[in-house]
């Protein structure tokens, strides 16, 4: 073999060949997409639902607020405004007032709530640091509040007038929510007679909600989408990478600029026989073939299995029909193993067959025989393939 043509190793992809073969598989792609929706929603459950943190349930208050004088104050222009009485407000400050978070834990020990081994985490953004002098006031009402775990935690929001608060509270126990909604309304109907700042003449509590599980943020469809989009990008490169080292051929070029040897002809799989390749194949063996004596036709991975090469023969025989019976009579179809002198080879190789190495074994081992390769014979090709891609109807 020419050692100035490329080997299949070094071979660039046949993007038309490619694309018609991909056309085959393209089910993969949606089944890939199933596959990968299903395997990230799966994660997702088991992440969020099976070993994610416990759900919480929660409870929702609202109230009205009187403001004091005092809540009150002037800004640049003179005009008479509350001073920073807002959701964040509630949140971070009021809420972790230690004369509130004291009532609060009264009023839960008031229903019977063990607050021993409860934290009172009155803060969305991180747990309330009980300092000292907070711990000796909690102790000197006759409660012992400690740990670190985050048991309960409030929010309030002014929903769009600040005489109104809603406050949500959440935990993952159901009992100790309610408890704690009814402790909390209490004390902070209270909170005006005990609030140092004296910013609030009155606190009533409009109404109450029932415990319920809080909503969950649910991504499952992300999830199962994204997963499904990854699966299929890459099932697609995979089938890519797959064709990239693939050294099979499915066109007669390729073959032709793979071995520097004439492809006579195609012959296809079963009784498929097509006229336009009939005749170029006939042509082509009438020129390089049929004059030429004691000729052995070897097909390429005879190796595997001996009588390949029988079939092939046949096949060509069936392909140029009766009329090429004497001159194909002459041919013996030989294994791979067999070969040795002749006046001359037909090689033949076979469509979509990984077996490029053994193809470029077997035309050395006729050079050093010295027995001319005369013409490859292209076989059992799939009919429809060749025709697309020819563009033929």
């Amino acid at each position: 073999m020419d050692k100035t043509l490329s080997k299949y190793t070094d071979e660039s992809l046949n993007l038309r060949s490619f694309y018609l073969r991909f056309l085959k598989k393209i089910w993969i792609l949606p089944v890939a997409a199933l596959i990968g929706a299903v395997i990230a929603g799966g994660i997702y459950y088991l992440a969020t639902d099976v070993f994610g943190p416990a759900r919480k349930y929660e409870a929702q208050a609202k109230f009205h607020l009187t403001y004091s004088d005092d809540a009150y104050i002037c800004n640049e222009d003179g005009n008479r405004v509350l001073d920073w009485y807002n959701g964040y407000t509630w949140t971070n400050f009021i809420f972790d007032d230690n004369d509130l978070v004291i009532e609060i834990a009264k009023a839960l020990k008031e229903e019977g709530v063990d607050t021993a081994d409860k934290h009172l985490n009155l803060s969305d953004v991180e747990a309330i640091d009980i300092t000292p002098e907070r711990l000796e006031d909690l102790q000197a009402a006759g409660i012992d509040i400690t740990g670190d775990e985050e048991l309960v935690s409030l929010k309030g929001e002014i929903p769009s007038n600040a005489r109104f608060l809603l406050v949500t509270i959440r935990d993952t126990d159901k009992e100790f929510v309610e408890k704690i909604t009814d402790a909390f309304v209490a004390s902070l109907e209270k909170y005006p007679s005990f609030n140092k700042m004296q910013a609030f003449d009155r606190i009533v509590c409009l109404s109450k909600s029932d415990v319920y599980l809080e909503k969950a943020d649910n991504k499952m469809g992300v999830a199962m989408t994204v997963g499904a989009i990854v699966a299929a990008v890459l099932a697609f490169f995979a089938i890519l990478l797959y064709d990239a080292v693939d050294e099979a051929v499915y066109v007669p070029e390729d073959l032709e600029r793979r071995y520097g040897l004439p492809v006579l002809g195609t012959v296809f799989c079963g009784e498929d026989i097509d006229e336009l390749f009939k005749g170029e194949l006939a042509a082509l063996y009438n020129k390089y073939v049929s004059d030429k004596d004691n000729i052995v036709f070897v097909s390429s991975d005879s190796v595997k299995d001996a009588s390949f090469s029988g079939k092939d023969l046949e096949a060509l025989k069936h392909t140029l029909g009766s009329e090429y019976e004497s001159s194909l009579s002459k041919i013996k179809a030989v294994s791979v193993s067999d070969i040795g002198a002749s006046g001359g080879a037909v090689l033949a190789v076979p469509y979509g067959t990984r077996n490029a190495a053994m193809t470029e074994h077997v035309i050395s081992l006729l050079k050093k025989h010295e027995c001319p390769v005369l013409g490859v014979i292209f076989t059992r090709a799939d009919l429809k393939f060749i025709k697309r891609y020819y563009g033929v109807k």
